[in-house]
């Protein structure tokens, strides 16, 4: 390609198989992964000690965790995940994400998005846009809090509501 370097032509020719999606392969590998981690009602949470939350002022979630709800699978979704959270000062909610094989999430309710990625054993979830659920009253929008990303660990399934 005459006047274009090295580099340009790299990047215009990935660009253009990603774009035909020639690339999907390593994204489902990842995403039979996520799936496959909730197959047997599995339990990832992350209870934040005391010690952490005084570090980090500006988050307001002191426990969160994620299951898979065995009694919800709609055709467009590849797992439907039910999840909670508590805040530091006590209030409760808990919601459904209805997940794609990629790990990309709408939570019910319109209350945001949500993606997982696949950290060893654990799972990385990050708020896509906003993340605010409804319970007595609604969250607050965890977006706009030091509640951005969590690393959620396997744990025992008494841990998810």
């Amino acid at each position: 390609m005459p006047g274009r370097s090295f580099a340009a032509s790299w990047k215009a020719l990935l660009a253009a198989l990603v774009t035909a999606g020639l690339f999907t392969g390593l994204e489902t590998a990842e995403a039979q992964g996520f799936a496959e981690r909730f197959a047997d009602g599995s339990c990832y949470s992350r209870v934040y000690s005391a010690d952490h939350l005084a570090g980090h002022p500006g988050q307001k979630v002191a426990h969160i965790w994620f299951t898979a709800d065995p009694t919800m699978r709609p055709d467009d979704y590849a797992i439907v995940l039910k999840f909670g959270f508590t805040l530091r000062d006590g209030r409760f909610y808990q919601s459904f994400a209805y997940c794609r094989a990629d790990g990309s999430c709408a939570t019910e309710g319109d209350g945001g998005r949500i993606r997982f990625t696949l950290r060893g054993q654990n799972l990385r979830m990050s708020i896509v846009d906003r993340l605010m659920v409804e319970g007595d009253d609604f969250s607050p929008d965890l977006m706009q809090s030091d509640d951005r990303v969590f690393l959620l660990y396997p744990a025992p399934r008494a841990e998810c509501g």
